[in-house]
């Protein structure tokens, strides 16, 4: 894949990513009731699980640098323990926070089943499912626990979110018009129901019933930077670039924290190949959300476009600071070791902890073994240069 191509490619994953706002199966028909989750009497926890799970603590608390030997010892608390339920959970959390999702679902998962009422576990379970791309699970999952808590409208806009995610469109168009029944008076939650039914069109390539209903929402709501992000989507779909940025700039205007506006700012200057203003808009996204090692890699990817390498390597660098084990900051640190700074030991090295770290249908695992075979061939040819003229 060209650096051109590659470039394409991460615009239209932070085009689809940036869409949401805060696959399927149906668990039970619509409108049936489920029997309401009930927490389980958790039996008492091992001694030498719980010494485990605390030296965990302690070292979890003393900073990031100590994360990895946290997380052996709560390891070593899970299999002393099986049903030791807190420490399948922060193991969970240590892995999402490390980004490792997939990883971070089986704990979770483990968790779950010792604990099923907890709605903090399910929420963070499901979440991990939908950052490892499996939407569906998640999808299921949220289900369920709405069929119990029918009235829990931050489940069901979770749900609706991945159902979108998973492309049950119509399933998740069926949710939202129960979220806009549900609704009623309450007009913040009616701009979350019409901002979710615009995004659903926007998936259907329906666009002009998707501009009608986030205007909707803009009527209830003329101040919202998501919907006008949104907004923004639509008209760039539509092929109206300069009306999607002017839609973009209004929602950094209301909220100049609000990243996703700049990230969308930054794809359509990269889209016109204009990458020292993209990296400008990404710089303001990562100070706006300094926590997020996604906004890192596409200033990453702006800043190597513009030929700034340096630039590029401190912000997958501050990626992986954020989550050690984020798999598009290995793989795009890998393709500049190895393609512009010519070292073939340090993209080795970051393409096999990509491998480690990547979803099994991550799209870039293939090209990724592809890179390592031609690394080790690379390497195995110098080798035998070098051993024939020791001869």
């Amino acid at each position: 894949m060209t650096g051109s191509a590659r470039i394409w490619a991460a615009c239209v994953c932070l085009l689809s990513a940036l869409a949401m706002v805060g696959c399927g199966h149906r668990a039970v028909a619509p409108g049936a009731a489920a029997a309401p989750i009930v927490a389980a009497v958790l039996p008492e926890v091992r001694a030498e699980a719980k010494a485990e799970f605390d030296t965990a603590l302690r070292l979890l608390k003393a900073g990031k640098t100590h994360h990895a030997e946290a997380r052996m010892h709560l390891v070593k608390a899970t299999e002393m323990d099986p049903k030791f339920f807190e420490a399948w959970h922060d193991l969970g959390w240590l892995d999402a926070s490390r980004g490792n999702f997939a990883r971070a679902a089986t704990s979770f998962r483990r968790a779950l089943d010792i604990q099923p009422g907890s709605r903090e576990t399910a929420l963070a379970l499901a979440e991990s499912w939908r950052r490892a791309g499996s939407s569906k699970k998640a999808a299921q999952l949220y289900g369920e626990r709405l069929a119990a808590e029918p009235g829990d409208m931050e489940l069901r806009n979770r749900y609706i979110q991945v159902l979108r995610d998973g492309g049950d469109l119509e399933d998740a168009l069926r949710e939202t018009k129960i979220a806009l029944g549900q609704a009623g008076e309450n007009i913040p939650q009616t701009v979350l129901a019409y901002n979710s039914l615009g995004l659903i069109y926007y998936k259907m390539d329906k666009l002009e019933l998707a501009e009608t209903a986030l205007r909707k929402a803009l009527d209830l709501d003329g101040q919202s930077p998501f919907v006008w992000n949104n907004l923004g989507l639509v008209a760039f779909a539509r092929g109206r670039d300069q009306e999607a940025f002017l839609n973009f700039q209004k929602s950094s205007e209301l909220d100049p924290k609000y990243a996703e506006a700049h990230l969308n700012k930054a794809i359509i200057f990269m889209d016109c190949g204009d990458y020292k203003h993209a990296r400008s808009e990404l710089q303001r996204a990562v100070d706006a959300s300094p926590g997020d090692a996604d906004a890192y890699v596409a200033l990453g990817v702006a800043a190597r476009g513009e030929g700034k390498l340096d630039e590029s390597r401190r912000a997958y660098e501050k990626a992986l600071e954020i989550e050690p084990e984020h798999a598009p900051a290995l793989y795009d640190l890998g393709i500049l070791y190895m393609e512009f700074d010519k070292d073939p030991g340090k993209a080795r090295d970051s393409f096999a902890q990509f491998l480690d770290a990547a979803d099994d249908d991550d799209p870039r695992r293939k090209d990724a073994t592809l890179r390592l075979q031609d690394l080790a061939a690379t390497k195995k040819a110098e080798s035998a240069r070098g051993q024939g003229r020791g001869k």
